[in-house]
């Protein structure tokens, strides 16, 4: 008589992601922290100094961008796991971008396409964390698509190549430093099925936090602000699942994102040369992944400034204007603050922040 496998205890296993998710950008002793900053300099740096050397700005922003959040969706404990979480953010930002442009580029065309890919994303939010980081991160490219309607089909080939300069960045970090030790209790067949079936999110938090995208990229195209997908991008980076009992940590994305774009400011106005800001753009996306095992406002201010200086300099192809990052300042307000009220709706209507995700709060402020 064979045996039974029992129930999946989502209870138990949302416990434990609560500790995943905690822990997912903690590094390992020294000289690891000093191995992922290098890594993730290579893997941007590469691309972007590439693009600018050989007057294909475009693409190597694109490349560069692409190559950086494949780089944190390096999520798993083995190699087989990890490259495969990387490769499958790669696919999503390709499709997301893909889908974006050649069905948005009208007012409500774009609303939809945002409203459906932050609808995905909130759903699998629960799940397993690198499920969740492939949706998020196809979510943000749809918006980007939508907004920025790429007409170049190269411009698909350098996501492609940053993917892929990011993967082979990662398996020489390996190679160098080895395998950093993860703990990752939720395997990804328990977190498939969590992800389908919407457990710790359910309908009304991906509804609160597709129409909170949604709203953001409304208001920003009503008040005519350029390039509107800014505020979206920030909600769906910044807004979070764990409602009020981790509102300490969404405040940390708030301030790290519009000290992100200070910094960008600060950093244009002193060195107004083009290839001296891509080398600093590459410098704060290295550490990024670092500042996030930190604090998240350290790692967020690295990530923003990081495409504050990437995607708005290098698509000039000349030095910033001061009132492009002062629209970016207010866009990023707008979607920081509709993230933040996004998940105090959540909370009361969705009842997001359960006990197992005050354990997650709790043990992140101790």
């Amino acid at each position: 008589m064979g045996s039974v496998r029992p129930p999946l205890n989502f209870n138990l296993y949302s416990t434990m992601l609560s500790g995943w998710n905690r822990d997912l950008f903690k590094l390992a002793a020294a000289p690891y922290p000093l191995a992922v900053t290098l890594r993730v300099g290579l893997a941007v740096g590469v691309p972007l100094i590439g693009g600018l050397a050989t007057g294909n700005v475009l693409a190597g922003v694109i490349a560069a961008a692409c190559a950086l959040l494949v780089t944190l969706a390096d999520i798993g404990t083995t190699r087989a796991v990890r490259v495969g979480t990387m490769v499958a953010a790669g696919l999503a930002i390709l499709a997301g971008g893909t889908v974006g442009t050649l069905l948005g580029g009208t007012t409500y065309a774009d609303e939809a396409l945002v409203l459906l890919s932050a609808f995905i994303a909130g759903w699998v939010s629960a799940s397993h964390p690198g499920i969740a980081a492939v949706a998020r991160f196809c979510a943000v490219a749809t918006a980007v698509g939508a907004g920025m309607q790429f007409t170049d089909p190269g411009i698909a080939l350098a996501a492609l190549a940053g993917a892929f300069i990011a993967i082979i960045s990662a398996l020489l970090d390996w190679r160098l430093f080895g395998l950093p030790a993860q703990e990752n209790l939720v395997d990804w067949r328990a977190g498939l099925r969590l992800a389908l079936g919407g457990v710790g999110a359910g309908p009304r938090y991906a509804i609160c936090y597709a129409m909170t995208a949604c709203v953001a990229l409304f208001v920003a195209e009503s008040l005519g602000v350029s390039r509107p997908y800014w505020a979206t991008v920030a909600v769906l980076v910044v807004m979070r699942r764990e409602g009020i009992v981790s509102l300490q940590m969404i405040v940390r994305y708030m301030v790290g994102a519009l000290a992100g774009i200070l910094l960008a400011a600060l950093i244009v106005r002193l060195v107004p040369v083009l290839p001296v800001i891509a080398l600093i753009a590459v410098v704060c996306a290295a550490s990024a992944r670092l500042g996030l095992a930190l604090n998240p406002a350290l790692g967020f201010m690295g990530f923003t400034a990081f495409f504050m200086l990437a995607i708005d300099v290098a698509l000039q192809g000349e030095a910033i204007h001061m009132h492009l990052l002062s629209t970016r300042l207010y866009d990023v307000v707008v979607g920081c603050v509709l993230a933040l009220l996004g998940t105090l709706v959540a909370t009361k209507w969705a009842g997001t922040g359960n006990a197992g995700l005050a354990v997650e709060a709790k043990t992140t402020r101790s």
